[in-house]
C-alpha cells in the first residue's frame, strides 16, 4: 500500500477499532499490514527521532498528530510501539501520553491505559481470524511454529507467543518469562488450572536455566522432556512428564514454552 494514494477518513471516529480499521482498508492479508501506512490513514504521521524519557509518544491537534518512536531498534518492536500509539490514538485522545519501554508491549503491565494499548496493538497487527488461520498450519506449540507465525506477522517472538497461547489452538502450552532475579510473568491457556502455577525460581535441570545464566548455551531445536516437578509444586507433579523449550529475549532474559501432559489439565 502506498500512502501517498491511500483515501482517509476525516473526521475520524474517536473508537474506530482495529478490526473496523483492516476492513475500511480491505486487509485482508497479514504482509499488506503497513502500520505506517494505517497510521497515515487516521490523520498520523511517523517520525523516528531521539526521546529522552519514552520509547514512543504521540502528540496531536484535532484529526491529525505525529507519532514519534526511537530509531534504531528492532524492527518488529517499532511495528509494535507505532500500533501501541496508534491504540492511544483511538483510545485516550485528547490525553498526553508518553510510553516508555516498560509500558509497550508488556505482559506484566497493571496500567490499564497501556494494557488496552497494547490489546489494540495486538489486534492490529495480528488480527484474530488472520491469526488463528495461520496457527491452524502448526499443531505444536514449539519454537519452529512461533517463528513461523511471528515471521508471517512480522512481529516480536514475545508478543506472538501470546497472542498464539490466546488463541486456544494450543489447549495444554505455558509461557513463562525469567530474569536473573526469578520468574517475571507467566500466561497460561485459558483451559489450564490455576493451581499449575509455575515456581519462582528455575530448577537447576531446567535447560532455562543454563540459557539464562550461560551465554555459550544454544537454543534447543527440539522440546525436551522434563518431569512437572522441575516446574511445578503442585503435590502430583512428579507423575506427569512434561515438554520445555526456551529462548533468549535480549536485555530481558529467558522465555519457556511448556507443553503438559493433557492428564493435567482433566
Amino acid at each position: 500500500m502506498k500512502t501517498t494514494t491511500m483515501p482517509r477518513i476525516d473526521p475520524l471516529p474517536k473508537n474506530l477499532g482495529p478490526d473496523a480499521l483492516l476492513r475500511s482498508l480491505g486487509i485482508t492479508e497479514p504482509r499488506d499490514i503497513d502500520v505506517e501506512a494505517i497510521a497515515f490513514y487516521v490523520g498520523l504521521r511517523v517520525k523516528r527521532r531521539c526521546l529522552k524519557c519514552c520509547e514512543a509518544m504521540i502528540t496531536g491537534c484535532g484529526n491529525k498528530g505525529i507519532i514519534s518512536v526511537m530509531p534504531g531498534g528492532m524492527l518488529q518492536r517499532e511495528r509494535f510501539s507505532i500500533a501501541h500509539e496508534l491504540g492511544h490514538w483511538a483510545h485516550h485522545r485528547g490525553e498526553t501520553i508518553a510510553c516508555r519501554s516498560s509500558d509497550i508491549g508488556k505482559f506484566s503491565n497493571k496500567n490499564d491505559a497501556e494494557r488496552a494499548a497494547d490489546a489494540y496493538a495486538a489486534n492490529l497487527l495480528m488480527p484474530l481470524p488472520m491469526f488463528k488461520a495461520e496457527c491452524r498450519q502448526h499443531q505444536r506449540l514449539d519454537l519452529k511454529a512461533l517463528k513461523a507465525v511471528a515471521g508471517a506477522f512480522n512481529t516480536s517472538m514475545t508478543a506472538t507467543l501470546i497472542r498464539m497461547i490466546d488463541t486456544g489452538n494450543y489447549p495444554t502450552s505455558i509461557m513463562i518469562s525469567h530474569g536473573t532475579g526469578g520468574r517475571r510473568w507467566f500466561k497460561l491457556a485459558s483451559g489450564i488450572p490455576g493451581y499449575w502455577k509455575p515456581k519462582d525460581d528455575l530448577d537447576a535441570d531446567s535447560f532455562a536455566l543454563k540459557l539464562l545464566f550461560d551465554p555459550t548455551s544454544r537454543e534447543e531445536a527440539f522440546p525436551r522432556k522434563i518431569g512437572g516437578d522441575a516446574w511445578f509444586d503442585n503435590w502430583e507433579a512428579g507423575k506427569f512428564q512434561i515438554t520445555e523449550q526456551s529462548f533468549r529475549v535480549p536485555g530481558e532474559g529467558v522465555i519457556t514454552i511448556l507443553n503438559l501432559d493433557s492428564g493435567m489439565i482433566r
